[in-house]
């Protein structure tokens, strides 16, 4: 059993509890008009689950010891690296080119590198960059980047 686990996990239920009890006092209020605890409240929600889930998966795997070294043995450098690569350039393009050809762009690169055809790629990139523009454009009336040139 990997202690790490146990310290880590306790200690994130209690700050995620503190949280959760915090947020509650500031007000929840409803989905249609939240208050300001509602997105904390959520997130510790979230924290309490995901810990729980950690130490119920540590206590399940007691014999297995997972070192740092291990952590690291199956990582694939390359396309790390190129991801963090695409995420730079896609910050600095963004307001620049504004936000559909960056995320068309940058969707298409996280595609490929997953071993993804290029025409599937470019179709699904199509397709994220349509509904999320949709969805925050038109659903949640939230203004996306636009390009230098306004577009």
């Amino acid at each position: 059993m990997d202690k790490r686990n146990v310290f880590s996990s306790v200690f994130f239920i209690l700050l995620a509890a503190f949280v959760l009890v915090t947020s509650a006092g500031l007000g929840i209020g409803q989905m249609n008009n939240p208050r300001p605890g509602l997105f904390p409240f959520t997130a510790s929600i979230c924290l309490i689950v995901f810990c729980v889930a950690l130490l119920v998966d540590t206590f399940r795997h007691k014999n297995s010891l997972i070192t740092l070294a291990g952590l690291w043995q199956d990582s694939n450098w390359r396309k790390n690296i190129i991801v963090i690569a695409a995420l730079i350039i896609y910050a600095i393009f963004l307001a620049v080119i504004g936000y559909i050809p960056a995320t068309f762009a940058l969707m298409i690169v996280l595609f490929i590198i997953e071993g993804m055809k290029t025409w599937l790629a470019i179709a699904n990139s199509a397709l994220a960059v349509t509904v999320s523009y949709a969805l925050f454009q038109y659903i949640l009336k939230i203004p996306l980047p636009r390009s230098i040139w306004g577009l």
